[in-house]
């Protein structure tokens, strides 16, 4: 059925034939007719989809002053789209035929509905023929649609007028012919504002809302039936030819509720002067209302059909509240009468009794709301199965692929498609799924659930939420797309790769801003979230490209002053929730921390609250939250949880198992005199761990709120370095005893990321290398006897990192990106200018460390070859060429070394991914829905 059937008929003129075109639609058979035009299916051959196409009469398509005034209104209607509003396509024109090109919307209309339901009637007619049921108002009532199925179409009725009076559109001709019902359960309003683009008089009026053009332009009519079908709903300021505005749809609104809930028309008669004198003067028979009404609903049918518009219902959003039942708490329910009274305003009383009860109860009711125990919300998960056909997939590196509506009810995910992924939404709690748009990553939704926009061959689009034509916003980014989020001001933050950080463009399309820029040197500004009442912008500031979250800070933009400041760091892909944290991602767990709106500041410590989010190496979070509370995220695969093994390999590449259960294990260190390692555990407590080879045993040695990384041993296997957050530090320098007594000690303070590299031989400095902000990855040295003064060994436009100095304190090497790949590079130590600099690999080289005999340099090929480049002690630096130890697939890690060499010099130790469990070895990701999830986060993160 079309989405825009006005009524039924036996005979179509059949302006169009099958097989016919308009444009690139072809029909392809006749639908309906009424008193707007004809209505047809049809075929959009360019974008491979049914449409419904309405052939506007000849006295409106032969008049240039209604086309072009038509042409005005139908560009506002098309910016009205809501799930619950028929959408409006385009119009076209072609061999004298004028055509709307609307969304067509499979399902009865509402007349069926109600005409199903009651089984009372006369005739062929499904707009007309309930004036024409046997008996009169007197009858009992009948068995109309069920309350509670009536209610649920009432709301969403009542949510599609609360979006166009938003926008200044008035229906003007709601009736239950107008509503469809999907076989979903979603309610479709049509033919919003074509009454008015319609009007003959529209012009005359100044652009006034007058009378409906069914009762102005019989002779346009099908018959008899469309006039008093239309009648039947019309104000009473409408049918005494008044100008109206959005309260003539209330009424509408109360007349389509009445029927439905009793299976009479509120006002009905045999003669257009009869129904006219029922609208004016007569009021509906509440006796019909079935008996266990709610007294809420009553009460929306009363303030309603109010028939003086001053004492009626302003505002269909204040209906809903009454539907919601929110004034029966504050207000004993009014007496029943057996008719509806004409003039009394229900909110003038209701405000009266309210006052009273508030004044007189207020103290009762708070010690009472204090003492009594408030149920919990349940938690509910479950998985959310992609149907058979294209698997769940993802988008690029850092790209975002999943999001959730605003209100949780429907889903959007990448699917695997033809030469690309397909954007698809499927609801929650149904089967069904819909593909929004081909060839799209980064999907994100307006707030009102109505939109979805998504990035497709470096363009952003829009599309509905229901399908449609996408719509483009601005092409080009300067980069690969980095997320985007909707904002409340109808205006689309996005993020794309390179410095010019976040931007800012009109939702309608047009040029956007700049927000914000990044520093020199860093990787972008990433994965924007417009916070509640737009005053900030939560986003992710990625430092540099191969390090991860731990070169990741969770940054907050106050739009009001245009500055930034850093939330988190050591963190991204920050999402606020509504109990009022912020949740972020760190290696494949999330972390929330309690997060003042107002202030935009986080006001606790950072707590994980769930493991096991599938996370990309760029950090980007497969997660998303709605705004009731929902999350929905994607369960991490077994080769993306980063659980690993601990092996040794000899020099010959034979490997002997280290029994240390499978860990999320990056960065190992072995102790100087060989008995531990010290491990940087990258799970969801972000701690260093010890392993003890003898008694084979693993131990936390760090426990505080921040990440701690990189460990290195000091030369007498008694201290400890790391990077540490630890009191919201950036990951500075910070030391601890490896027994585990005392606690971790700051050596330095920085702005910067810092990552401990090696201690000198004597242990009176300690190597390290962070990331600038201007000049990337730079390599410097901390003394550890007095003032712990740092200083730069290299600070250039190049990336050094990974210093290690020689047993014999005569040389640094390092790894550097100087010649456009990185290569490791020797030099004199301390002084590394004092004459000299050699490139000792051949082909690329990273993660250089020292025989302890000072007669070997090894380094790392990507992924796991493992090089050893001979060394001659000595005064001068001599060295031969580059051989292979062993090669393997071994964990390369992100920037730090990945990889140790025992003290003698014969084993190496080695990560390696831990291989999976059962049949299956790479098992389909899956998305996990947990309803309620906000209680769980308010439990586990208290405010």
């Amino acid at each position: 059925m079309s989405a825009c059937i006005i009524a039924p008929v036996v005979e179509l003129s059949l302006a169009l034939t099958i097989g016919s075109r308009i444009g690139v639609y072809e029909v392809s058979g006749a639908l309906g007719a009424g008193g707007m035009g004809e209505v047809y299916r049809a075929r959009d051959t360019k974008l491979d989809r049914d449409v419904a196409l309405k052939i506007l009469p000849d006295s409106f398509a032969t008049d240039p002053e209604r086309i072009a005034r038509f042409q005005r209104e139908a560009k506002a209607l098309a910016a009205l789209n809501h799930p619950n509003v028929g959408a409006i396509y385009g119009m076209e024109t072609a061999a004298g035929v004028t055509a709307l090109v609307l969304e067509l919307v499979e399902g009865p209309t509402l007349a069926d509905r109600i005409a199903g339901a009651s089984n009372d009637i006369v005739g062929a007619s499904k707009d007309a023929p309930l004036l024409m049921r046997r008996g009169g108002s007197s009858d009992p009532p009948v068995s109309a649609i069920p309350v509670d199925e009536a209610l649920a179409i009432a709301r969403q009725i009542a949510d599609a007028l609360d979006a166009a009076h938003e926008q200044g559109i008035v229906h003007r001709d709601l009736k239950p012919s107008n509503i469809k019902l999907r076989p979903d359960g979603t309610v479709k309003v049509l033919d919003f504002g074509l009454a008015r683009a319609m009007s003959p008089d529209a012009s005359r009026s100044g652009g006034a809302l007058s009378m409906s053009p069914t009762i102005t332009t019989p002779a346009a009519m099908t018959g008899l039936g469309a006039i008093l079908g239309t009648a039947a709903y019309m104000s009473p300021e409408q049918a005494r030819g008044k100008t109206v505005d959005k309260r003539a749809d209330i009424w509408a609104f109360g007349v389509v509720l009445y029927e439905m809930l009793t299976g009479h028309r509120a006002f009905g008669g045999d003669e257009m002067s009869d129904v006219f004198a029922s609208v004016l003067a007569r009021e509906p028979d509440v006796a019909l209302l079935p008996k266990d009404l709610p007294e809420s609903i009553r009460q929306v049918l009363r303030v309603c059909l109010q028939k003086d518009p001053k004492l009626r219902a302003r505002d269909i959003g204040d209906v809903k509240l009454v539907m919601a039942g929110t004034f029966e708490s504050v207000a004993p329910a009014p007496v029943v009468s057996d008719t509806l009274p004409r003039r009394a305003s229900p909110w003038r009383a209701a405000a009266w009794i309210a006052a009273s009860a508030i004044i007189g109860g207020a103290a009762v009711g708070a010690a009472l709301w204090a003492l009594t125990p408030r149920p919990a919300t349940p938690i509910a998960r479950f998985l959310l199965d992609t149907p058979a056909g294209p698997a769940l997939a993802f988008g690029g590196a850092a790209a975002t692929d999943i999001a959730i509506t605003p209100d949780g009810t429907r889903v959007l995910y990448l699917a695997a498609g033809s030469g690309g992924f397909d954007l698809v939404v499927r609801p929650v709690n149904r089967l069904e799924t819909i593909v929004l748009a081909r060839q799209a990553t980064n999907p994100f939704v307006s707030p009102d659930g109505s939109w979805v926009g998504y990035a497709t061959g470096g363009e952003w689009m829009k599309v509905s939420i229901t399908g449609g034509p996408p719509v483009s916003l601005w092409k080009g980014g300067g980069g690969a797309p980095r997320g985007a989020s909707w904002g409340p001001d109808n205006t689309i933050v996005f993020a794309s790769q390179g410095t010019l950080g976040l931007r800012r463009g009109p939702a309608a399309g047009g040029t956007p801003e700049v927000l914000t820029k990044s520093d020199k040197g860093d990787f972008g500004h990433l994965w924007p979230e417009v916070l509640p009442g737009g005053r900030g912008v939560l986003f992710t500031i990625a430092r540099n490209t191969g390090l991860g979250a731990e070169a990741m800070e969770v940054a907050v933009l106050d739009l009001a002053t245009g500055q930034h400041k850093t939330l988190v760091r050591g963190g991204s892909y920050a999402r606020y929730a509504r109990s009022g944290h912020i949740v972020y991602g760190v290696a494949g767990t999330l972390r929330a921390a309690s997060f003042d709106l107002n202030r935009l500041e986080v006001t606790g410590d950072p707590v994980p609250v769930l493991e096991g989010v599938m996370t990309k190496q760029s950090g980007a979070a497969n997660f998303s939250l709605a705004d009731d509370g929902t999350l929905v995220y994607v369960a991490a695969r077994a080769d993306t949880a980063e659980q690993r093994s601990l092996v040794w390999v000899d020099r010959t590449g034979r490997e002997e198992t280290i029994d240390a259960p499978p860990r999320a294990y990056l960065y190992p260190r072995i102790s100087p005199d060989g008995t531990k390692a010290a491990l940087d555990i990258r799970d969801q407590l972000a701690d260093i761990w010890i392993w003890d080879f003898e008694r084979e045993t693993l131990q936390r040695l760090t426990n505080d709120s921040g990440a701690d990384r990189a460990p290195a041993w000091s030369p007498d296997s008694r201290r400890i370095a790391l990077s540490s957050q630890a009191g919201g530090a950036a990951g500075n320098l910070s030391w601890q005893a490896a027994d585990g007594t005392g606690t971790v000690e700051r050596l330095n303070d920085s702005p910067n990321q810092q990552f401990p590299a090696a201690f000198t031989p004597d242990g009176s400095g300690l190597l390290f290398w962070e990331v600038g902000n201007e000049t990337r990855w730079d390599m410097g040295i901390v003394g550890l006897k007095d003032k712990r003064q740092a200083t730069h060994l290299a600070k250039t436009a190049f990336n050094e990192s990974n210093p290690e100095v020689s047993p014999d304190g005569r040389w640094v090497a390092y790894q550097s990106d100087e010649s456009g790949q990185f290569e490791v590079y020797v030099r004199p130590f301390p002084n590394v200018d004092a004459g000299g600099r050699w490139l000792v690999s051949n082909g690329g080289g990273t993660r250089p460390v020292w025989a302890q005999n000072g007669r070997e340099l090894f380094y790392l090929v990507e992924p796991g070859r493992v090089m050893a480049v001979p060394i001659q002690p000595g005064a001068t630096f001599t060295w031969g060429n580059p051989q292979m130890v062993f090669d393997g697939p071994y964990v390369a890690g992100n920037a730090g070394r990945t990889y140790d060499v025992s003290p003698d010099g014969r084993r190496f130790l080695m990560i390696k991914d831990a291989p999976r469990q059962g049949k299956d070895p790479a098992p389909e990701p899956k998305l996990v829905i947990v309803q309620n999830w906000v209680e769980e986060l308010k439990r586990l993160v208290p405010r």
